[in-house]
């Protein structure tokens, strides 16, 4: 090597230390193109860096960030950074470049550019930060990232194999979850599954689920694959249960089509107001309503201008409940504690037993919805995340004179 190249490298190198970051990339980029072959590994590496500070730290040019990224790749190898933490612009530039079309919602180049990491050489370490009101959150680690990511890309283009391949890998590989990110993991793999064919081991994947996160959504998949698997009546159970659940009405409308489905044959005219209610729903939202869809409620005379959805969910409500809790003897108590959030509380039964409730359970006058208060309930197994044991809790609370 020319002693001039070496200085112009050890030039290039000052002016990247003093953050001139712009004449340090010209001066490599130069230097580059002419004799690669001059570079050593710490000149590949400051090079690198500057790309990064111009390019990619915060980039506004997807052609600059590509183009710099691509160069990088060609620069260096990544580092394992596995069992000790470090900071490697190979790495680095490759999580930015992830994050950046994470954010645009664009799959597929995640997926073309994970390729290019080495999910073993990922840290694992997690970081931590206090905010002002006192929350202490934490942040995923890169590994934790770069699986979330690629599982979740995945499942957007539809590749339900390699979604399913990557999140069990995920669920095997990683030690420690933030944000409850091994639950949608285990999503992911019930969807893949689901698509797949195999409804039974996603229903398995769901009902554990279920036991840390009992939304309707959950309940709703569970019916869907036991309808998928022929099972009628386990899926009528938890797709009642399901529209039982609180959570939005208009997110609710596959949920409910699927009831009109299950209910089609012996309760045609429930089955009808659920097409009624999803028809309504829709126009209330202003959303486009299927011809189909259109036609059978002008057929059936009802009224194809009304928007009042609220209305028609509250009658279906009725027979839900109706449904849900027709082989089931009510209990008797009282709510002796509210916390004093007010969200949930216990309510002490004519037994002598205590059940813990969560207050959209109570279906009274809410100006009732204090300790006292003699109500009726029913017993539903829940699942206590803090003791990780099943137990009944109070639900469908009435208050009673």
């Amino acid at each position: 090597m020319s002693e001039n190249i070496k200085k112009d490298l050890a030039q290039a190198k000052k002016k990247y230390q003093s953050k001139k970051y712009e004449e340090a990339k010209d001066l490599y980029e130069s230097l580059y193109m002419q004799n690669p072959e001059a570079f050593n590994i710490w000149d590949k590496r400051f090079y690198s860096w500057a790309l990064y500070q111009l390019y990619i730290k915060n980039p506004d040019d997807e052609t600059d960030l590509l183009q710099s990224a691509d160069l990088i790749t060609q620069l260096l190898s990544q580092e394992d950074h596995s069992k000790k933490d470090g900071v490697c612009a190979y790495t680095l530039s490759m999580m930015k470049l992830l994050d950046y079309f994470y954010k645009q919602k664009d799959y597929d180049n995640i997926i073309i550019w994970a390729d290019k990491l080495n999910p073993d050489y990922l840290s694992s370490k997690t970081s931590s930060f206090t905010t002002q009101d006192g929350r202490v959150v934490t942040t995923a680690s890169n590994k934790e990232k770069y699986y979330n990511w690629l599982s979740k890309s995945y499942q957007e283009v539809e590749d339900y194999d390699e979604c399913l391949n990557i999140s069990k890998k995920a669920l095997s590989e990683l030690d420690r979850f933030t944000n409850n990110s091994d639950i949608w993991f285990k999503w992911r793999i019930a969807r893949s599954l689901r698509e797949l064919g195999e409804y039974g081991e996603a229903i398995e994947y769901l009902r554990d689920i279920y036991r840390y996160k009992q939304d309707w959504f959950i309940q709703w998949e569970i019916a869907e694959n036991y309808f998928f698997e022929g099972e009628h009546d386990k899926s009528l159970e938890y797709a009642i249960s399901a529209a039982l659940n609180h959570g939005d009405s208009d997110k609710k409308i596959k949920l409910y089509s699927l009831l009109e489905d299950l209910l089609e044959d012996e309760y045609p005219k429930i089955a009808m107001k659920h097409a009624y209610l999803i028809y309504s729903i829709r126009l209330h939202n202003e959303w486009p309503i299927d011809e189909n869809l259109e036609d059978k409620i002008t057929n059936a005379g009802l009224d194809s201008a009304n928007t009042e959805y609220w209305k028609i969910e509250k009658e279906l409500k009725v027979f839900w409940n109706e449904m849900k809790f027709k082989n089931h003897q009510p209990n008797y108590g009282v709510i002796n504690r509210i916390f004093p959030h007010g969200k949930s509380g216990f309510i002490k039964s004519d037994d002598g037993q205590s059940y813990f409730f969560n207050r959209f359970q109570f279906k009274g006058n809410r100006d009732k919805y204090r300790e006292g208060v003699k109500v009726s309930f029913y017993l539903e197994e829940g699942y206590d995340k803090s003791k990780d044991e099943y137990k009944l809790n109070a639900v469908n609370i009435n208050t009673i004179n």
